[in-house]
């Protein structure tokens, strides 16, 4: 049984192994996105304070003015204060979104990045490695479960004998260097490299994940499905700060965090709340502002609460300061794989006798 999983583990690691070093990647560079874009972009953070006083509806006009009568489809409050406003518009014959920086004060338009620029291009990376439409998402959760595996079946092979733990937790002077740094680092990183991994095997399929877990747990109706209750037929959708006020009165001690804006004929506004770290979520009808539907702390299942904690555990948003370890553990595959590759190598080389000489023939 060992050496069927020693033979698992390591055609996992130089198999889809390559690709989760990519994706793993990607991932640390994710859990600190908006620090490193601000870094590489200080332009598209120039506020000129932290004040959001222009209302829903300006910030809208003004970036569908800058891009030229743009959709608006999403518009973000700052995450911290002194942040800009972020907006998702659609122009006209545009193929992808473009991510439009916003100054809170005065509703100027600070940057339009075409996709989201880099920041943009690594989610899409991480999530589907740029393939949506060709089975992307499916093969990034293939590339989980074989991380999974190859992190619980590294622990299995680790095991040491009984007797012998605390030997086994720190530096063995008779290994090799690649064995000893293999050894180490999968055994302290395995449980974070398999915590990812399984979040991102729900992430990656939803579908699936919900339909698992509504055997054991309802599930709520995804918010796409949520429809309005009778088409606009050609009337105007109520005002984005009616819509706003309308969410607030329903739960007055909460921020606003974000709204959707309603894009077609059965569309609805979608307004996105924060009450004590709890998300909050109020789908309105665009023609009245009746509620259609919320999901709070009292409103969600136990599934829903188990499908929700899955994005905040891969994301290190349940972490707060634990970034900083998922942070590391993105970058435990390239490791991992590094000297793995090196002890794989090892073991094919013919060995030399102890004492002896090697030389041509």
């Amino acid at each position: 049984m060992r050496r069927a999983w020693i033979q698992i583990h390591l055609w996992l690691g130089l198999s889809l192994g390559a690709l989760g070093i990519f994706i793993g990647l990607s991932g640390s560079f994710l859990i600190y996105d908006h620090e490193i874009d601000a870094w590489l972009n200080p332009q598209r953070y120039a506020v000129s304070g932290p004040e959001v006083s222009r209302t829903y509806a300006e910030y809208a006009e003004s970036v569908s003015q800058a891009l030229g009568h743009a959709r608006i489809a999403n518009i973000r409050m700052p995450e911290e204060p002194g942040g800009p406003v972020v907006v998702i518009a659609r122009t006209q014959g545009a193929v992808t979104f473009q991510r439009v920086y916003v100054d809170p004060p005065t509703g100027r338009v600070l940057e339009a990045v075409p996709g989201g620029g880099l920041i943009g291009w690594v989610h899409r990376f991480h999530e589907n490695l740029t393939l949506r439409e060709y089975w992307g998402r499916e093969i990034v959760g293939a590339v989980g479960f074989a991380m999974l595996i190859s992190s619980l079946s590294g622990i299995y092979l680790w095991w040491p004998a009984r007797g012998r733990f605390r030997e086994a937790l720190g530096v063995h002077p008779g290994l090799a260097r690649s064995r000893n740094l293999h050894y180490l680092f999968g055994f302290y990183g395995s449980l974070f490299l398999a915590l990812l991994s399984f979040t991102g095997i729900w992430l990656a399929y939803p579908e699936a994940g919900r339909s698992a877990v509504s055997a054991f747990s309802p599930v709520s109706p995804l918010a796409r499905n949520i429809k309005a209750s009778e088409s606009l037929a050609g009337r105007k959708p109520i005002a984005p700060d009616a819509a706003v006020s309308a969410a607030q009165a329903l739960y007055p001690a909460a921020t606003v965090t974000g709204i959707g804006l309603p894009a077609g004929q059965s569309e609805v506004y979608r307004v996105n709340l924060r009450e004590v770290n709890t998300p909050i979520a109020v789908f309105l009808d665009p023609a009245s502002g009746a509620l259609l539907r919320r999901t709070d702390a009292a409103t969600r299942s136990a599934g829903d609460r188990f499908l929700a904690v899955q994005r905040q555990l891969h994301t290190g948003e349940a972490f707060g300061a634990g970034r900083i370890a998922l942070f590391l553990a993105g970058l435990l595959p390239a490791v991992l794989a590094a000297t793995g590759s090196i002890m794989w190598l090892k073991n094919r080389l013919p060995r030399t006798p102890r004492g002896s000489l090697r030389g041509p023939r």
